[in-house]
């Protein structure tokens, strides 16, 4: 092949030539520009031709289009051809320069004076070559104007990317090297940036191509990672939330179901489920349908879902919050009604429940089937489980009568002051009938003998020291006493000395050695402690006058004295 390039008229078919000048004439040439010596490419409708030429004549042309590997021509050969032999004409046409003219100078060498002083298509040509040698700046480039090339399918070109993108980190062994898994993230931050843009321009199509791309390329490889992939997974998750902020757009018709259909078709694959994204699509799935027979057709899957064997726990809790979620609509309230049965006669499924909804701290809104669990569950290990459920609902709700009877009941259960305190924050009436009260029921427990601090503690807090006292005197024991005086050495100085004295008499009455010498001293040091020397003095008096024989034990309080 070897023509003068002004004769295109003669060596060209007349059908190739018509069909280059419309696309010319329609502007389908996007960009023309020399890649190297004597080669030029052209981009016409999407494709790329190639033309190699002398100063004057074609050489050799091709084109990726189906036509031109049939019959080795086409129209996109013959746009480039005569947009080139265009390109000639005007430079041609230009006026030389007056060589006198002073050329534009730099002081120093930077990146702003290069590009100052090249062309479009000399840097074109070096981006081109350069990319062909760097792996990471190819991507980068791809990356960041990927959304300005023009296909078919958008969905495609951004998954063609990410496929790129995963295969040029991916090692011999199938997995992602840990350096890859760096480059990955910054290139899900550019495209999380490129589909923000387009959310806020409302280029809502694209915006989806972008979310949709990222998730179904990037959520099965998330096992196969060498790197951070707790860091790579919150990038995904990232996406699922802009798909939510998507799906909240006045979307069109066509595109609404496009989601849902592609929500529909993946929510259950194993790359969403085992890594715990099925309830975002799900969720979306549920929130763009809008009738009836929508919302029964994700209930139909649902239902298919739970029903399968060997459902793992946390997938099928996930699985169970999004039905209540779903069912709870009015339309389904026979759906709602079989579910709370089914929830009562298993209420290991009421327990999921609870477990997939506690990360969001707020029970309420599966309130009404825990009350029902709580009344109508006889299992008490289940209703335990239940109570502080209820009490959390309750204290979200502001009820202070609710908050008062379920946290006395839990603290009759485990004796925990932090439910002490919440009913008395929230008790309305007179709290001394129910302190009274609350004491009489741990009297007539089965496990009195465990309440006995629990009591004391109460009678303390409560400034019933007489009542205190007596108890410590039923009691009859010096570590009790010693637990508990805090709460009377102000009060009753007088009778807890007494109560000391007596205490202590019986105690070495019944103990000698070390031991009970390391007793006495403690109890001393104790009384001490809290400011309490005159009583401490007392009973030094009364053990020398009592035991004035013991001198070990006179000796270990002296030293206590002094």
């Amino acid at each position: 092949m070897n023509f003068l390039l002004k004769n295109l008229e003669l060596e060209l078919d007349d059908r190739y030539l018509l069909v280059g000048e419309k696309l010319m004439d329609d502007g389908k040439m996007t960009r023309l520009f020399e890649n190297e010596p004597h080669l030029w490419i052209a981009q016409v409708d999407g494709y790329e031709v190639e033309i190699q030429i002398s100063p004057s004549r074609v050489r050799a042309f091709s084109c990726e289009c189906d036509q031109f590997i049939r019959e080795k021509m086409c129209g996109h050969v013959a746009a480039g051809l005569i947009g080139l032999r265009r390109k000639r004409f005007e430079e041609a046409k230009e006026p030389r320069q007056n060589n006198k003219t002073k050329p534009l100078t730099y002081q120093k060498l930077t990146v702003n004076a290069i590009l100052d002083s090249v062309t479009q298509d000399e840097l074109a040509a070096f981006v081109r070559s350069f990319a062909r040698g760097n792996k990471q700046f190819s991507l980068a480039l791809r990356a960041k104007f990927a959304a300005k090339v023009p296909l078919f399918d958008n969905h495609e070109k951004f998954s063609q990317l990410l496929e790129a993108a995963i295969q040029s980190y991916r090692k011999a062994n199938d997995r992602i090297s840990a350096s890859g898994v760096i480059q990955l993230q910054k290139l899900l931050e550019e495209l999380h940036g490129q589909a923000d843009d387009a959310l806020a321009l409302e280029h809502y199509a694209e915006c989806w191509a972008m979310l949709s791309a990222i998730v179904g390329r990037f959520s099965p490889i998330l096992k196969k990672l060498d790197g951070d992939e707790e860091a790579l997974k919150k990038h995904i998750q990232q996406t699922f939330s802009k798909i939510g902020q998507l799906t909240a757009q006045p979307l069109p018709p066509a595109l609404q179901s496009e989601i849902r259909d592609f929500c529909a078709a993946e929510f259950n694959r194993p790359a969403y489920r085992l890594n715990g994204f099925s309830g975002y699509l799900l969720r979306t799935w549920i929130s763009l349908s809008k009738d009836l027979e929508s919302l029964q057709e994700v209930l139909a899957s649902l239902d298919a879902e739970l029903a399968k064997p060997k459902t793992d726990t946390a997938y099928q809790a996930t699985l169970l919050l999004l039905k209540y979620e779903l069912i709870s609509r009015s339309a389904l309230g026979e759906a709602m009604e079989a579910f709370t049965l089914e929830c009562l006669a298993e209420p290991v499924k009421l327990l999921q429940l609870v477990d997939a909804i506690s990360p969001t701290g707020d029970f309420r809104p599966i309130k009404d089937l825990v009350e029902k669990g709580f009344r109508l569950i006889s299992d008490e290990s289940i209703k335990t489980q239940l109570e502080p459920i209820l009490l959390h609902i309750a204290q979200m709700d502001g009820k202070k009568d609710v908050i008062a009877t379920i946290a006395r009941q839990k603290f009759l259960e485990t004796r925990d002051f932090s439910y002490y305190d919440q009913c008395k924050a929230h008790h309305e009436g007179n709290w001394g009938t129910f302190v009274k009260r609350l004491l009489a029921d741990l009297v007539r427990r089965y496990d009195f003998r465990q309440n006995i601090g629990t009591i004391a503690t109460i009678l303390g807090i409560e400034a019933r020291h007489d009542d205190l006292l007596k108890l410590l005197h039923e009691q009859q024991s010096l570590d009790l006493l010693v637990k508990f005086d805090q709460y009377l050495l102000k009060t009753k100085p007088i009778e807890v000395a007494q109560l000391y004295e007596l205490l202590l008499k019986n105690y070495l009455a019944d103990h000698l050695g070390l031991k009970a010498s390391q007793k006495m001293r403690n109890v001393f040091e104790h009384l001490d402690n809290q400011g309490a020397m005159a009583i401490s003095i007392r009973l030094l008096n009364a053990m020398k006058t009592a035991f004035p024989n013991r001198i070990f034990y006179l000796d270990e309080m002296e030293a206590v004295q002094l």
